[in-house]
Formats: C-alpha cells, structure tokens, sequence
C-alpha cells in the first residue's frame, strides 16, 4: 500500500457509528494513482473525444441507435425458447449471471466491437465481458455502485452497460442514475460487510451465489438515499429506443426503478465488464468469432423459472 492510500485511507475512515452507518462510513476515496486516466484529477482534457468528456463528467455514456437490429435479432429470436418453458421464463431470462457462455447470439450483442471499443476508449485497456442480466422487467436493485461488489484490486477498471431491445416505456422501470456521481467516494465491500453479522456475509443462494449484497441493502440504500438528498442532484432516468445504449461507469449510482403496471416489460440486455489487466482472478477466458474477450466460469444454463 503507497503513502498517498494510507493517508487517503486514515482521511476517509470516520469513527464506527453509533447507529446506522452512513455513506462516509462505507465508503472511501480509492488511491487516484490506481484508477483508469480519465478518472484522475488534473489530466488535460483538451485533446479528449465528446464521449471521454462526457465519461469524466456524467460517468456515463448514451448512444441513440448504436446496436443495429440485424445484431440484436438473431439474440431475440435465440430468447424465445424461453417462452416454450414458461411465461415467467420469457419475462425473467436466465438466471445464470453468465449466460454468453452458452448462448452465441447474446455474445454478438454484448461483444458487439464498436461497443468494445468504446468501453477501451473509456477505461483505456481492452474490456472483458463476465456478466449479463436477461430479463425484460426491471432488476429492482435499489441504489448502488457496482465497484463495490468487485475485490478491491479492481478500482473502477470496470463498466456496464444498458442495451435496449424494444422501446421502453417509462412505466416499466427504466434505468435510473445520478449524475456526476461516479467522483463520489468509492462503496467498499469490504466495509459493507463489516456492519453485517458473520451469518449473512457469508449466506449464499440455493444455487450457490453470495447474496450479502442484498441482504446488506437494509443499511445501504438509506445511506445512498441521505447521501443524495445532503448533495441536492437529481436522479435521471434513461427512456430507450432499441438499439440505444447507455454506458456506466462502476462507480455511478443508479438502480433499477420501479414498474408502475405489470403490463409493461422492459426489453433489455444488461452486461458487465473489466478490464483485462485487472482481473487476475478470472483467469480463465475465451474469445469470440472477432478477437473479444469473456471469462469462463462453467455454469449451467439455467432458466428463471
């Protein structure tokens, strides 16, 4: 550990709480010597392109129309097998949070190479895809940066993105973010876990997945919440047209809004990626038809519901 994190660490680190924890408590300012260039301070944005400006700036990138449809369809028309198994399959996706390792036409979107470029141009090295949400109703998942589920190592080499298969309608919970949010402080998982008993840190799914971040939530997002309120921003919300994507950066607030009907579904392909660099503990990888990597995990293909 450099001088600078320690001193960053020591600054960041308030007394423990004598209630529940706040923002400052579960957070802290990541050693800006670690982070990808355009998160640094002082760097020169004369010579950056409107979408890195835009990255330093909102923490987030949209892009009306990126993904053509002869890109997204051959993954739309692999999904409907799940309307063979059920309704609630169709609506909900796969349940495996790696999916593209079985399903080629979702690779195709998420691998889609100017969509990996982009991300390279963002985070400054190639990008490595090891996530996807399939469902087509909104995730819920309350407030949260995602660099905190990662180890620490990762620091925000890391990014998401928000791909729209069909016209989404504002009642169907769209994607919610605060902008600017990415300069915050930084969630750490690691003081996350401290304010939880032994038993829920390490409870994990019937299929064998951590779910601490859920059970850590009922702390969490009040924190989130007086966090955003003692700033004054404003949500916003992303309201899509297929083909649209929406990049975020791993540090960005945001969530997955509420449906105001059940009669409105949200088709949608949600992906994760980092770095290639800084992930040494998904060693195991792959590369598809175009010379773009995912990592391997091995799990079974499993339908929700």
């Amino acid at each position: 550990m450099s001088i600078l994190t320690k001193i960053l660490s020591r600054l960041s680190k308030p007394e423990p709480p004598a209630g529940p924890p706040n923002f400052a408590h579960l957070s802290e300012i990541p050693d800006p010597t670690l982070i990808p260039l355009l998160d640094r301070p002082g760097i020169d944005e004369s010579a950056l392109t409107q979408d890195q400006c835009d990255w330093r700036r909102e923490g987030m990138v949209i892009k009306r129309g990126f993904i053509p449809n002869d890109i997204t369809a051959p993954y739309l028309e692999r999904r409907l097998c799940l309307r063979e198994i059920s309704e609630q399959a169709h609506k909900s996706g796969w349940t495996t949070p790696t999916p593209y390792e079985h399903v080629a036409e979702l690779r195709a979107v998420s691998l889609y190479p100017p969509l990996m470029q982009l991300m390279q141009d963002l985070i400054g090295e190639p990008m490595m895809l090891h996530l996807n949400l399939t469902g087509f109703v909104s995730t819920e998942r309350n407030w949260h940066q995602d660099d905190y589920l990662n180890p620490d190592f990762v620091n925000s080499w890391y990014t998401a993105v928000w791909i729209a298969l069909g016209d989404i309608h504002e009642g169907a919970g769209p994607f919610q973010y605060i902008p600017g949010s990415h300069r915050w402080p930084l969630l750490r998982q690691k003081r996350v876990k401290s304010f939880m008993p032994p038993e829920e840190r390490d409870r994990r799914s019937p299929e064998g997945y951590a779910i601490w971040p859920k059970l850590s939530e009922k702390f969490v997002v009040p924190a989130i919440e007086a966090e955003i309120a003692a700033r004054g921003v404003a949500p916003q919300k992303f309201l899509a047209s297929r083909g649209d994507v929406l990049v975020w950066h791993g540090r960005l607030m945001h969530r997955g809004s509420l449906a105001t009907s059940q009669n409105f579904w949200r088709p949608a392909l949600i992906a994760h990626y980092s770095g290639t660099k800084h992930r040494p503990d998904m060693k195991k990888r792959a590369t598809d038809e175009n010379g773009q990597p995912y990592a391997l995990f091995g799990h079974p293909l499993r339908p929700n519901g």
